[in-house]
This record gives structure tokens, sequence and C-alpha cells, in this order.
């Protein structure tokens, strides 16, 4: 169901620009350094300059700012000045997002992460965010969502009307703690159910053998899989919903391979209240009848008077 307003760029990338900018010279305000006016530096300037070697090339910092700020510095540039417009807006407007506001949008995003740590240690691995990164990104989002629906009217007709064509979206989401051995033949796959049957480990076979590499270094385990999941096989999941805790199943035939499960446990999850659903499905609705989000952005930068003064970076 939930729709919203599209992402930034990912904030590691405005960081390592503005890193590169102010390591090359430039001022928050955009000034040029001289020389004798940079940071000292406890390496020489030649040595600091080269940021990687290849053979016997260098590639300098400046090379590689170059680089990113062709790519991505125009994308960046309006998506800095859109924060800016953006905040000035919701300021004007005493429009806030809260603590509490925040800890739902976190809440919702760590959904089917084994904990809070595996998820902000998902968002590193595959955004390249922190901690803090994520959080502020997520911030931005709520904002601009304010922002967007502020002046737009979502009866509780609309409301009740979207959940009873909606119902099985807000039913609670149930999750399988699930074990498995993946591999390349039918053969294989039933002499280890004989061991598993024997009392061999699971752990252990799944190590020696699984050739499913996000899994076999931790002995099998897939953690907690939601039933729906997009990235499970659904042959693996419609076996677990077949199956009771402490049960091992196979071999499951799947595009990877035959696959051994061993389902660990069974949970159902109902995140939100009945006041939280109608609040999310209420946002949803608005944000459909809102201006899109294209407009309300040209409209936010020509209000707040945005300029770009390089040539090099305009769209």
């Amino acid at each position: 169901m939930r729709e919203t307003i599209r992402r930034m760029p990912p904030l590691v990338l405005m960081a390592l620009l503005a890193t590169l900018m102010l390591a090359s010279g430039c001022t928050r305000d955009g000034a040029i350094l001289a020389p004798d006016e940079h940071e000292p530096s406890e390496s020489a300037a030649g040595e600091d300059d080269v940021v990687a070697t290849v053979g016997g090339f260098s590639i300098s910092r400046q090379q590689l700012m170059d680089k990113l700020l062709a790519s991505y510095g125009s994308q960046t540039l309006r998506s800095m000045m859109l924060a800016e417009a953006v905040k000035e807006e919701a300021k004007s407007l005493h429009i806030e997002v809260t603590d509490e506001e925040m800890e739902k949008e976190l809440r919702w995003m760590s959904q089917g992460y084994e904990d809070e740590a595996d998820f902000y240690r998902s968002m590193e691995e595959q955004l390249g965010m922190n901690r803090q990164e994520v959080r502020e990104d997520a911030h931005y989002r709520l904002l601009l969502e304010k922002l967007s629906i502020y002046n737009v009217q979502v009866s509780s007709e609309e409301i009740d009307h979207y959940l009873n064509e909606h119902w099985a979206e807000f039913q609670p989401i149930r999750q399988y703690r699930i074990f498995k051995i993946v591999v390349q033949t039918d053969e294989l796959a039933r002499g280890l159910l004989d061991k598993l049957g024997q009392g061999d480990d699971f752990a252990e076979l799944a190590r020696t053998y699984s050739i499913d590499e996000f899994t076999a270094d931790q002995g099998g385990d897939a953690g907690w899989i939601e039933s729906h999941d997009p990235f499970e096989a659904p042959e693996v999941l419609d076996q677990a919903s077949a199956m009771q805790t402490g049960d091992i199943a196979g071999p499951v035939v799947t595009d990877q391979g035959f696959v051994i499960v061993r389902l660990d446990g069974v949970s159902e999850v109902q995140t939100r209240s009945e006041g939280d659903i109608r609040q999310e499905v209420r946002k949803q609705i608005a944000l459909g009848k809102a201006v899109p989000a294209d407009d309300m952005e040209r409209a936010m930068l020509e209000k707040y008077g945005a300029i770009i003064q390089d040539q090099a970076l305009r769209p």
C-alpha cells in the first residue's frame, strides 16, 4: 500500500562531494582558498592530491571530484537546495516532525529485519548510509509528505472505503524463522535428509554442503522471513506455511536448486493500532490527491529564489 514522496539521493554521496570540495579548497559558501589558506596536513601536498594508483597511473582528488560533479553534481546540488527550501517552507507553516512520528517511521522501515542493529547494518551495506543518515533521510521524507498534504481534505467515508477495499493489507504479518540447505542435485539433498534423520547437525551440514552464499556460513540461518517476501523462493515459503515448528522437509525444488527447509518458529506481528492504520490510510489518500511531487518541488524552489550560480551545474 505504502507510496511515499521520492527519496533524496543517497546522503553519503552528498557528504562525499562536500568532503572532496572542502579538501580541494572550497569553503561552505563556495569560495576558493588560496594554497596557503588550506588547513594544515600531515602529508605533503603532492601526496594528498593522489587518491588512488593503478599500475603507473595516479588518480588525483581533483580528477575524482570532477568526475563526481559531472555525474552527480547537478542532481546533488538540486537536492541540497530543495532540502533548504523544504526546511524554510515547513518553518513558515509551523510544520514539524515529532519524535514519535520518527520512531514510528523507523519501526516501519525496520520490519522484516532481525533487529534494529540488523536494519542499520543492512542500510550501511546496501545504501552506504550510516544510522544518522538514515534518520535524516526519514525526517526529510516525512517533512516533505506533510507539506504536500497540508491543505488536502480526506473524509472518514473515504478512509472506510479504502479499508474495505484493501482489508488484506492490514492483516497481521506472518513470519517464519527458516534454516535451509541448498544443493544442486536431488540425490545429494535426499542424502543429507538421511543424515539429518540419523542425528547429524543441520548447521554443520549447511556449512559443508550448502551453495547459498547468504546462509551457508551462518549454518543455514535465513532469519525471520515474511510470508510474501519477494527475495525468498515462493516454493520455500509455501513449504514453511505447511510445516510445524521443528519440522525438517524437502527437497523443495526452486530456481536456485534443491532446498532442505527447517522451520524454527512462526510469528504473527500486528505492528499498528487501528488509529495508526486510519492515520496511514488518510495520508496515502491525501498523497494521491496532492500536487505532483515534481510540481511542488519546482514551486518551492521558485518561492525561495533558488538559483544555480555555476553554469556547469545547471541541468
